[in-house]
């Protein structure tokens, strides 16, 4: 499986706005074929996202294309208005038993 850890930073006064936004974004997100899990927490004031994918090309084609169902539903639904990405960390899960 291929993981991202992505950290969001909600722009002051709209974070409950980004937790509203980003259940909508995660839903789209979520019906893609590839999508093994996606879940998000709070870490202080970041927004945490971990996302699984089948692999990293599923991971390209559904995040990476300007016009793919990610970028599409992020300028939909408005989110880079009320938040900043800030980055990402990302990689092959390895088995550890």
């Amino acid at each position: 499986m291929y993981i991202v850890v992505s950290e969001w930073e909600a722009f002051p006064g709209k974070e409950e706005e980004f937790d509203r936004i980003g259940k909508e974004v995660a839903r789209v997100l979520r019906a893609q074929p590839g999508v093994l899990l996606l879940h998000a927490f709070n870490s202080g004031s970041k927004k945490m996202s971990v996302h699984g994918y089948q692999d990293a090309a599923t991971y390209r084609a559904l995040v990476h294309d300007p016009n793919g169902p990610f970028a599409r539903a992020v300028a939909d639904k408005g989110l880079e208005r009320i938040a900043r990405w800030v980055r990402s960390e990302s990689g092959e899960t390895i088995e550890l038993g």
